[in-house]
């Protein structure tokens, strides 16, 4: 927990340092679109690379992960998403809103899903198992412009979201189970922030970090044929250290 209050922590002070340093673009540039900020340099080379110097706007599709923890409530580990970002209009050009689906995944037992027990009266009753499910999410992104560094791009942004995932074991009977535990789900808010590195016009790499925020609602077998639904709160950290996004 201390490692992760202290990434999250250094993201935010970055993008707050970040921030400091932006400016309207300059009186003889220009927006559009398609094509972004026009007329703004990043001063050429840097070192022996030469930077961008404009940053495609208006689309972009991102392939984000790899894995998210519940802090307090359980989250699968795994997590693979594919996010589309619209940029609202050219005179808004720093306002974007973004839609996100993936899967999430695990292997984990009965202490990973929160359970108070698990019956080991048969043969291997209790070993992880298999999760998986499926992540959905919605919100708005606040994109900073940094004059003199246009490739680099930090961002703060707020979410909805919906997941949900099956216990193990996946694909079983009732009777095959592992865990009582039929299946979980969440909604949340999820504020974060981030940041990207355009190494061309069009292709950046990324970091973001977000803090799903929620409630929890798991469904549980009781014998005979019953099921029992049972809440509880959600925080959680997205780690997400591996994010392509390409502008179009």
């Amino acid at each position: 927990m201390r490692a992760l209050a202290s990434l999250l922590v250094a993201l935010l002070a970055l993008v707050a340092w970040s921030t400091e340093a932006v400016a309207a673009p300059s009186a003889s540039g220009s927006f559009d679109t398609n094509k972004g900020f026009q007329g703004s340099s990043s001063g050429g080379k840097k070192g022996r690379y030469e930077w961008p110097e404009l940053v495609v706007g208006g689309n972009a599709i991102s392939f984000i992960s790899p894995f998210q923890i519940g802090a307090v409530g359980y989250l699968p580990k795994g997590r693979f998403a594919f996010q589309y970002d619209r940029q609202l209009s050219p005179n808004l050009a720093r306002h974007w809103i973004h839609l996100g689906a993936g899967i999430v995944f695990d292997r984990a037992d009965w202490e990973s899903f929160r359970l108070d027990s698990c019956d080991p009266s048969n043969d291997g009753n209790c070993r992880p198992g298999g999760v998986v499910g499926y992540d959905i999410y919605a919100g708005y992104t606040h994109r900073f412009f940094i004059e003199k560094k246009p490739w680099l791009v930090p961002h703060l942004k707020g979410s909805v979201g919906f997941s949900w995932w099956a216990l193990p074991k996946v694909g079983g009977g009732r009777e095959e189970r592992q865990q009582s535990r039929l299946h979980s789900w969440t909604l949340n808010l999820r504020p974060g922030g981030g940041l990207r590195l355009f190494l061309l016009e069009q292709l950046g790499l990324g970091i973001d970090v977000n803090i799903p925020i929620g409630f929890l609602v798991h469904t549980d077998a009781i014998e005979p044929d019953g099921e029992d639904k049972s809440g509880g709160f959600l925080l959680g950290f997205e780690i997400l250290p591996l994010m392509v996004e390409y502008r179009f």
